[in-house]
């Protein structure tokens, strides 16, 4: 399947931004070939089967993102092989998705380390005829940045839940993941 794998803990505040988020950047960038592009998010402990956070639903409505038929998933570790990419919300994310998953240490990053490592990089710098083609590339183009950039500190490429929390808290995560969402769908 491949396509983009949105991930954090619980699958209803921080992966569905992203999971949306991005495809409205897909969609707005590359029209109807955003089609072939498989978005998706997925929770690291669940539940399965809840809807958005009503907080949630509010930053995609003030972005004109869809919201509806949204139902949180677990993750599912055949979905962390087949994605081009499994993008997560913090560092731990990564980390346990790549302890299950040792051979998706290729294709696993958090949103701000992605948008971090493609910082700089000019369209065109990552090959493909399509943007379905840069997708899987950009894992590759990326990697091979590691080692000559400088690293902000580890903890900002960490995006923190706001489950529980106050309104603020959710607009400051929504505005973090679409920030690092934006950077990344640049260099497609």
């Amino acid at each position: 399947m491949g396509g983009i794998l949105h991930v954090c803990t619980g699958n209803q505040a921080r992966s569905p931004i992203a999971e949306r988020l991005m495809e409205l950047g897909l969609r707005r960038r590359f029209g109807a070939a955003a089609d072939a592009i498989y978005v998706t998010s997925a929770g690291t402990r669940g539940p399965a089967g809840s809807p958005m956070q009503r907080m949630a639903v509010a930053e995609l409505e003030r972005r004109a993102a869809r919201h509806d038929n949204f139902v949180s998933q677990l993750l599912d570790l055949k979905a962390v092989e087949r994605a081009h990419l499994v993008l997560t919300a913090t560092r731990q994310h990564r980390d346990e998705i790549i302890s299950q998953v040792p051979s998706a240490i290729r294709h696993t990053f958090t949103w701000r380390e992605l948008a971090w490592l493609a910082s700089g990089l000019k369209p065109g710098e990552v090959p493909g005829r399509y943007p379905l083609d840069r997708v899987a590339r950009l894992a590759w183009v990326v990697t091979k940045r590691r080692g000559y950039l400088s690293p902000p500190p580890p903890e900002q490429f960490d995006i923190a839940d706001p489950m529980g929390r106050p309104k603020q808290h959710y607009r400051v995560a929504a505005a973090q993941i679409e920030e690092a969402i934006e950077s990344i769908l640049d260099v497609l």
